[in-house]
């Protein structure tokens, strides 16, 4: 009889050892599942003018930006000199400056005037980096 108790008590100890490995293996896969695919490209996203912004923000916005990166874009025989309007040169400016400095949150701020997004706002000749 106690060989009997020995060998249920053995045969529950596997079946539990075996439920927690199967359980283990069952997170580690979950929590790999992620990491195998962090080697994909990460979305682009853009730095644009939020259109609700002051004309006198986006002028400064502009004016620091072109400061700070590359404004060809829109000055001269650039491709986003149209449609000349402030928000539409402040969004080129503000998103030259953010993808310059590494598309970092906090460089697309500008005082709170600054939209993320991950529609490329590019328009006709106008193509954004």
């Amino acid at each position: 009889m106690a060989s009997s108790n020995v060998n249920v008590t053995m045969l529950a100890f596997c079946v539990v050892f075996a439920l927690s490995v199967l359980h283990t293996d069952a997170v580690a896969e979950a929590v790999a599942q992620p990491l195998r695919h962090s080697h994909r490209k990460a979305t682009k996203t853009w730095c644009v003018a939020k259109p609700s912004a002051e004309a006198t923000a986006l002028q400064g916005n502009l004016e620091f930006a072109c400061s700070e990166s590359d404004c060809g874009a829109i000055q001269g025989t650039g491709g986003c000199t149209r449609p000349n309007s402030l928000l539409s040169r402040a969004s080129v400016a503000m998103n030259a400056y953010y993808q310059a400095r590494g598309r970092n949150s906090w460089n697309c701020f500008f005082n709170g005037t600054g939209l993320i997004t991950i529609t490329d706002p590019s328009l006709g000749a106008c193509k954004y980096a």
